[in-house]
């Protein structure tokens, strides 16, 4: 799954923006260290055939949902069965996106423990999320992300992961047509193009933000 994003480096987001002939305002950029569903992100998406940036609300609930039938927002869906699942099937063909994002975190048990590790990628400075999108009955974007089975590098610390976009297949993603295609780019990156590093604790808690949460697991004896 993916529940915690980095979303912090503005160079590192403009630089997958260049990509795609984007540009994220930086006035308009807040850093944010610890991101969790529900909240304001930045979202690339194909709006009346052109490719856009916009704000957007990760997690949502189908239009179609009687109240009270989903007890939280859908912040993940699974690539193995988002084509069948009445949430997703009509999005994932027509409905599109991309998140930028720095990196994520994922939590990894040890006996009693869930240890926190922070995944980014050794040779870029941001990485775009797969996603589908709906439209709010009130105007606004909303997204959830696609998640794969975990490739040998990340299986140590969780057994799924985000789908991961390369730079250079944005546009394919985007404005695919055929089935096969799009579940080609949902196939989980080889290994070793991950750095996981183990983190501080202060990540645990969703109400932390800033630089702190990046922080070596080490420091955590020194506080």
């Amino acid at each position: 799954m993916c529940g915690r994003m980095n979303i912090s480096d503005h160079e590192g987001i403009q630089w997958l923006l260049d990509h795609l002939g984007l540009v994220l305002p930086e006035e308009r950029f807040t850093p944010k260290y610890n991101v969790s569903p529900t909240a304001a992100i930045w979202g690339v998406l194909v709006s009346r055939t052109a490719t856009t940036l916009e704000p957007m609300q990760w997690g949502f609930v189908p239009p179609w949902a009687k109240e009270g039938q989903f007890k939280r927002p859908l912040f993940n869906a699974r690539s193995e069965t988002i084509w069948e699942k009445p949430s997703f099937k009509n999005l994932i063909r027509r409905y599109r996106g991309i998140v930028p994002v720095n990196g994520f975190y994922e939590w990894q048990k040890k006996g009693n423990s869930r240890l926190a590790n922070y995944i980014s990628l050794k040779d870029a400075p941001a990485m775009g999320l797969g996603a589908i999108i709906q439209t709010h009955s009130d105007g606004y974007s909303q997204c959830c992300l696609i998640t794969a089975d975990a490739n040998s590098q990340m299986q140590d610390v969780h057994n799924r992961q985000p789908v991961i976009i390369n730079a250079d297949n944005m546009d394919e993603w985007l404005n695919g047509e055929k089935e096969d295609q799009i579940n080609q780019l949902m196939q989980p990156l080889p290994a070793g193009v991950f750095e996981i590093r183990e983190i501080s604790d202060y990540v645990n808690n969703a109400r932390n933000d800033g630089p702190d949460c990046l922080n070596d697991r080490a420091s955590d004896s020194l506080v």
